[in-house]
């Protein structure tokens, strides 16, 4: 039996206010990283068969904190990072929709499939962590297998590996510095044992 623990970074300025914070490159806060070392603490004395995060800063260094007590290294995958918001990177939807109104429609109109100019649809940011999990299923049977990544990404994952499409994740609110857990069989069958755990 896999065990996969999905984390959300801790939280960062680009957190303080709702925005389409996506693929701008921001550090923890000093809450941030008091949360990751909760984290760390959480997950407890027993290392983790391997790490996996986003490249993104954010992720990077909660993975980091994350690894220290067990002496590990994160291994960053490109597929862990957050939806590219194109043009609307670190956005507050009235600022979407303020300054670009005829995109803002086109987006209202087919939420998972419209690709944003410079970014990606949500679709596009679904298959791409669909892609990362069946790597790291194929990878690994058994186990803890901690991955950092966002907010976006995490809901897919979740979506997903209960049978979900890209729509139903959007039910999942994930929190800055939070943990989900699924067990995965070795047909695939995942279950979600925890969700929000601090």
């Amino acid at each position: 039996m896999l065990e996969l623990i999905l984390v959300r970074h801790g939280e960062t300025t680009g957190n303080l206010r709702p925005t389409a914070l996506g693929t701008t490159d921001l550090p923890l806060t000093e809450r941030g990283r008091r949360q990751a070392s909760t984290l760390a603490r959480v997950l407890g004395l027993v290392p983790p068969t391997a790490i996996y995060t986003s490249p993104l800063k954010r992720a990077v260094e909660t993975a980091e904190i994350i690894a220290k007590p067990h002496h590990m290294m994160a291994e960053t995958m490109l597929d862990l990072e957050e939806r590219h918001f194109g043009i609307w990177e670190n956005m507050a939807v009235e600022e979407i929709r303020a300054n670009y109104e005829a995109e803002y429609m086109a987006w209202q109109q087919d939420l998972p499939g419209y690709v944003i100019p410079q970014g990606e649809s949500a679709q596009m940011c679904y298959e791409r962590n669909v892609r990362f999990l069946e790597e790291i299923v194929s990878r690994h049977t058994e186990g803890k297998v901690v991955v950092v990544s966002h907010l976006g990404c995490i809901r897919n994952m979740i979506a997903h590996l209960l049978g979900m499409g890209v729509e139903s994740g959007w039910r999942f609110p994930v929190e800055n510095g939070r943990i989900c857990r699924l067990q995965i069989d070795e047909n695939g069958y995942a279950v979600l044992t925890a969700f929000n755990e601090f």
